[in-house]
């Protein structure tokens, strides 16, 4: 088959990034064929679609056809800046497959005139999202993937407990708390902080599997639970601490990211939180049966999306042309992707300034290396007494 993955942004390695190179992974290793679309593309991600699945990211929305394709899944509200004109391309049928990941901005939203015109399917991150996207009565039916891992993820649990030796923590806006007490933490125990504040590198089974805990948010909690490592949820937003029995559920309902409780602590206490309570969260994630787990298993839901029904694109294309609210929504896709280009011109602007600057430096310094030591060479050569 023929699968469009279209987002706006593939840059930072970040949640909404990460679901778009592990769909498409999966996707071209059943021997799929797949185009990606970003309005945005830069390293770190765009050099790992291209060295791990020899895919280079489209930007140009005129290149894009998404009737001429089997399977289209969109993300961020980028279904306006596309062609539905029907040609010699376009296949009778396409599934639309929906993915919201979100539901507290714009980009994340659901329930747009684009949506509903077009979506066979809709795949929510969380039970919350997907709850929101029911309130909004639309007619294509919603499945949630829990933010789900690779199998590659999945592990026999450890018979014997676990001692806390080695920390891995995973974020791009660590808490300042958190931080703190990770300070504290690092004089006894090992820490590895991966991250936009410290060095971005792709999580793998491998990085997890050595883990004696797993700090982070959001996307990452999947990979700790099929590990069956312990998890702490502490961030930007607070957080409920280790994951336990008790507050499993509540927690995961709102995709692990910390809003279901808000929770704040000083960093004395989030590290006496991390020590005292780690024996008690090992057991509980090396006891997560397959019931619990297999919701967390990534390919069964891209196999549900791949069977998703199509529609016929004919009948799509004359809804699309009637209805009033399309121009509008084309201008919101537009105006977003100006505002995303923008952004990343300003920031490559700031980094040629600031290598300017690192240069510049450098020069200076060489050059005052050189002038300190032609200084101490006309130096010797004076008297070597300076009394009068």
């Amino acid at each position: 088959m023929e699968i469009l993955i279209g987002t706006n942004h593939l840059a930072l390695m970040a949640g909404s990034e990460l679901i778009c190179l592990e769909f498409a992974h999966y996707f071209r290793s059943l021997g799929h064929r797949v185009t990606l679309f970003a309005n945005v593309a830069a390293d770190p991600m765009a050099g790992l679609f291209k060295s791990l699945l020899g895919l280079e990211i489209v930007t140009d929305p005129r290149a894009i056809a998404p009737f001429s394709y089997d399977v289209v899944y969109l993300q961020h509200h980028v279904a306006g800046l596309f062609d539905y004109r029907l040609d010699s391309a376009s296949r009778e049928r396409t599934a639309f497959v929906f993915g919201k990941l979100g539901r507290r901005t714009f980009m994340e939203s659901g329930g747009w005139r684009f949506d509903r015109q077009l979506a066979d399917a809709y795949m929510a991150n969380s039970e919350e999202t997907a709850q929101r996207l029911a309130e909004l009565e639309l007619t294509a039916p919603v499945s949630v993937f829990y933010n789900a891992a690779p199998s590659a993820y999945f592990r026999q649990p450890p018979e014997a407990s676990r001692k806390l030796g080695r920390i891995t923590v995973i974020t791009n806006h660590l808490d300042p708390a958190l931080a703190a007490a990770l300070d504290q933490l690092s004089l006894d125990i090992k820490v590895e902080r991966i991250g936009l504040q410290f060095r971005q590198r792709l999580v793998s089974p491998e990085l997890i599997g050595r883990s004696d805990l797993v700090i982070s948010i959001g996307k990452t909690i999947p990979y700790a639970l099929a590990a069956h490592v312990p998890v702490y949820i502490y961030d930007h937003f607070g957080g409920p601490g280790y994951l336990t029995a008790d507050n499993f559920a509540l927690t995961a309902r709102f995709n692990f990211t910390g809003r279901c409780c808000e929770r704040r602590l000083d960093p004395g206490e989030i590290a006496r939180e991390i020590t005292a309570g780690y024996a008690t969260a090992d057991a509980f994630a090396r006891a997560l049966g397959d019931s619990v787990l297999e919701r967390y298993r990534l390919e069964p839901h891209l196999d549900a999306m791949l069977a998703v029904p199509p529609s016929h694109n004919a009948a799509r294309a004359e809804k699309l042309a009637r209805d009033p609210m399309i121009a509008q929504e084309r201008l919101l896709a537009a105006d977003l992707r100006e505002h995303w280009r923008n952004a990343q011109n300003q920031q490559r602007q700031g980094l040629r300034f600031r290598h300017s600057v690192r240069r510049w430096l450098a020069a200076s310094r060489r050059w005052t290396r050189h002038a300190a030591r032609k200084g101490l060479h006309e130096l010797s050569k004076l008297p070597q007494s300076f009394s009068a």
